[in-house]
């Protein structure tokens, strides 16, 4: 009986293995053009305070939305990501966990030398087996809620963001 699991297991893995997500066009040497996405996010930024400088907020956009693209693809990510963990957790995939993007992007983007705003870790069901870790892009006289979170997980390498205090899915805290 457990062979047939495993046969079973097996099968399916292999099936999602070919919904993996392959974005085209991502070199992180070659600037796209920017993009719907990047737009609105830009301008979400600059939104935040008046002390935010127009052209960080379309960088940190262009940056964040290209890398996060860029993690997928080096992850080998497989869709839906939660399934991607599974595989992890036995071992067939070595990284792509919520808290691989949010350690890799921050790294990524705290390398760029932003200095009208900055980035923390958040998380959210802290302590459950659904422990969530993104990003979130704040400055000193922005609240935690009115800041922006940057999920490049959820959507398996396409970033997510909006304000804390307006993400429907998950309830954030400071990551400290």
């Amino acid at each position: 009986m457990k062979k047939l699991y495993l046969c079973i297991f097996i099968i399916f893995s292999f099936y999602f293995a070919g919904c993996s997500v392959k974005y085209q066009n991502i070199n992180l040497e070659k600037k796209v053009d920017f993009d719907k996405n990047m737009t609105m996010l830009s301008k979400k930024i600059e939104s935040l305070s008046e002390k935010i400088d127009k052209e960080e907020a379309k960088r940190v956009s262009y940056e964040a939305i290209i890398y996060s693209k860029y993690l997928a693809n080096k992850y080998e990510i497989v869709k839906p990501v939660l399934f991607h963990n599974t595989l992890i957790n036995l071992d067939l995939k070595e990284k792509g966990y919520c808290y691989h993007y949010a350690n890799d992007l921050l790294s990524y983007l705290k390398e760029k030398g932003f200095k009208s705003f900055y980035f923390i870790k958040a998380v959210s069901n802290k302590g459950e087996y659904f422990e969530h870790t993104s990003l979130v892009l704040t400055r000193d006289d922005i609240t935690f809620e009115n800041s922006i979170v940057l999920d490049a997980w959820r959507n398996a390498g396409e970033l997510f963001f909006s304000k804390v205090k307006n993400d429907k899915r998950y309830k954030w805290e400071k990551n400290n």
